[in-house]
């Protein structure tokens, strides 16, 4: 929270460097579980979340001792984490499983949020954290995901609060990098095999929550090729 310290997941070392950001050196590797990729740090500094790639957990480690405790154990694979500090709430993606998760960081009790497209990866709040936004790849190609597949990728708009899927876009080849303005009213998305990058301007909830869930039902069919 000071900007003190900076926290990279190790994809191959299944551990998190923490990083002196005035020296540049490294002050520790903290043992994960496997594949770490996500990560969220708590608000008072004390606790740092890993999302578990290779097995689908969730872990919680104190950053005094070092030590991890697994939350959460789908067997899918724990993408992205990002937290509403607010409502001491954390969200995540689960690629192989096509869920959001919702995590309540007093607890530590993980919930189901929503379903969404497959291959989801990438996530992000608007600025109040009424809406969760995901970007999702679409079905791999069956010989390699380093090509196009058998459906568009797509971002999927859900209520925090209810689960209901307020929207959906269908996006190009392998949609991946998501983000959403500080204002909330742009959200930007790469389509990861295209090369490209796509604004759109974001309704407001008001508008989102009458729309009867957009476009979910007709993007269904649309994503297939």
């Amino acid at each position: 929270p000071d900007e003190s310290v900076l926290y990279a997941s190790n994809w191959l070392g299944d551990d998190v460097s923490e990083i002196d950001l005035e020296s540049g050196e490294t002050i520790r590797r903290i043992p994960t579980v496997d594949t770490p990729r996500g990560l969220y740090v708590t608000p008072d500094g004390q606790h740092l979340y890993v999302a578990g790639f290779g097995a689908g957990e969730i872990e919680v480690i104190d950053l005094e001792t070092g030590v991890g405790t697994v939350i959460y154990r789908s067997g899918g694979a724990i993408r992205h984490l990002v937290g509403d500090p607010e409502a001491g709430v954390i969200y995540a993606s689960d690629m192989a499983r096509a869920r959001t998760l919702r995590i309540d960081v007093e607890t530590n009790v993980v919930t189901e949020l929503a379903g969404v497209d497959r291959t989801p990866n990438t996530i992000d709040l608007d600025p109040d954290g009424s809406v969760l936004f995901v970007s999702s790849r679409g079905r791999n190609n069956a010989e390699t995901y380093y090509r196009p597949g058998p459906e568009w990728g797509s971002v999927v708009l859900v209520d925090t609060v209810t689960g209901i899927v307020l929207d959906a876009i269908v996006g190009g080849n392998q949609t991946t990098g998501l983000d959403v303005s500080p204002d909330g009213t742009m959200l930007a998305f790469s389509d990861f095999l295209d090369d490209r990058v796509s604004v759109y301007s974001i309704p407001s909830y008001e508008v989102l929550a009458a729309g009867d869930g957009g476009r979910w039902e007709k993007h269904l069919a649309e994503i297939r090729k």
